[in-house]
């Protein structure tokens, strides 16, 4: 009886082995017949550009004609302080040429109008170099914005992760700097950027 029931437990343990097994050999075929869904090749790095912001703003043809107004523009400014200066000379002379024979309160009275003549012009010197500040200053944010955008398109054409610009970078290889090509396509798309002053 008792080998009888060591037989029947041996023999359990056997048919349980034997089922497990078929049921991975049936399985397995499934499992094959499956095959895992395609995953797109891990990239192995960054790829990075560098580009000289300031080589652009000082080379490119919009840069230049900036430059070109800036100095037209500059001289004609100059031209006008000397003549305000010259006026406010000429009335400074004139009241101490009358000195002598100014009442008190007279010379006194010229001396307040000719300081409030001076405040004056110091103020539309003041505010004329505004403008012209502000008018040079969007000038040169057209032309970075015109560089910010020739830069991505030539970013998403070569599909580059990252650009530099070349004062953030210390050492870089010739073939990742894409200055000369971004350039060549400021200089065809924006040869020119208007230097706009308020009057």
């Amino acid at each position: 009886m008792r080998s009888f029931a060591k037989f029947a437990a041996q023999f359990r343990i056997a048919a349980i082995a034997m089922m497990a097994l078929l049921t991975v050999l049936v399985a397995a075929p499934a499992f094959a017949a499956d095959p895992a869904p395609a995953t797109p090749p891990a990239k192995t790095g960054l790829t990075v550009a560098v580009v000289d912001i300031q080589a652009l703003l000082r080379d490119s043809k919009a840069a230049k004609s900036i430059e070109t107004q800036l100095a037209t523009i500059r001289k004609s400014f100059q031209t006008e302080v000397e003549t305000e200066e010259k006026s406010l000379r000429a009335k400074e002379k004139e009241i101490l040429d009358q000195k002598a024979s100014l009442k008190e309160e007279e010379l006194k009275a010229k001396a307040q109008d000719f300081q409030k003549q001076v405040a004056a012009g110091q103020k539309k010197i003041q505010d004329k170099k505004a403008k012209l500040d502000k008018g040079v200053g969007t000038a040169i944010g057209k032309l970075r914005a015109e560089i910010v955008k020739v830069v991505a398109e030539i970013g998403d054409k070569r599909n580059l992760d990252l650009v530099l610009a070349r004062t953030d970078v210390v050492i870089v290889s010739k073939s990742l700097d894409i200055t000369a090509e971004v350039l060549a396509r400021i200089d065809s798309e924006l040869p020119s950027v208007t230097v706009t002053v308020e009057k």
